[in-house]
């Protein structure tokens, strides 16, 4: 089987999907190489990202499909899922012959798996705009996440909007990325092992914790809780950076 290989982001996927429409040499599979488990079978072929290449694809998938299968194409890229390149690859196949009326094959396999994972990192992007807990170091905030799925590129834009007067660090430690702002616009970056530590262990003031502390304390009210409830709305794998779960 011949394999495309593309570098981990979003411009190296579209490259490769660019190449896959015009080379003679036709993929049978597209994955990242991040993903890609090597064998003796395949023929692989490694593809270098292009912003020209990819600023072709992303326009095509506007222009012939719409919008909002280039956000899906995005969301389903951001799961970070074995097989997630090439479904995108497989569905713009489908996209750039159905254009926009791809989206009325809802029993199709390809456009069900689509949605199904778009959605779940759509929902998780949505429950960690209200999970994210801040601690203040030195007069800049800081958070923790450790979402199954690369959301924080999804993240910035409700944070900046909410806390466009602040400083702040939101880290993904699953990734060792951090999206950082600086009161005009915010930027995401790799992190090294010194800097994950350092973040990690700087001590705060309290402020904040202490905050959501008071505030969770104030609305619960004893006679109501109900565990299993707060398990579901608030799953317990998110419990290790919210504050007032931990550290009542």
């Amino acid at each position: 089987m011949r394999v495309f290989l593309h570098e981990s982001t979003f411009e190296g996927l579209l490259s490769a999907v660019y190449d896959a429409y015009y080379s003679s040499m036709k993929p049978e599979a597209i994955y990242s190489k991040i993903i890609y488990e090597e064998n003796l079978i395949d023929e692989v072929i490694t593809i270098k990202s292009d912003s020209i290449k990819f600023e072709k694809v992303y326009n095509a998938i506007i222009n012939k499909i719409s919008k909002d299968a280039l956000n899906k194409i995005y969301y389903v890229f951001l799961s970070e899922t074995k097989e997630s390149s090439n479904l995108i690859y497989n569905y713009l196949k489908m996209g750039f012959k159905l254009g926009k009326d791809v989206e009325l094959h809802v029993n199709n396999d390809i456009v069900l798996n689509m949605d199904k994972i778009s959605n779940k990192v759509s929902y998780e992007r949505h429950r960690l705009t209200g999970f994210v807990r801040f601690k203040e170091i030195n007069n800049i905030l800081y958070a923790c996440i450790n979402p199954d799925y690369n959301i924080l590129p999804i993240l910035g834009d409700h944070f900046k909007k909410r806390l466009s007067n602040e400083n702040f660090i939101i880290h993904d430690v699953k990734r060792d990325t951090a999206l950082i702002y600086d009161k005009e616009d915010y930027y995401l970056t790799n992190l090294s092992k010194d800097q994950k530590n350092i973040l990690i262990n700087s001590e705060d003031n309290g402020e904040y914790e202490n905050l959501w502390k008071q505030y969770f304390k104030s609305v619960n009210i004893e006679e109501r809780k109900n565990p299993r409830l707060q398990k579901r709305m608030m799953p317990t794998r998110y419990w290790n950076n919210i504050v007032e779960v931990n550290n009542k």
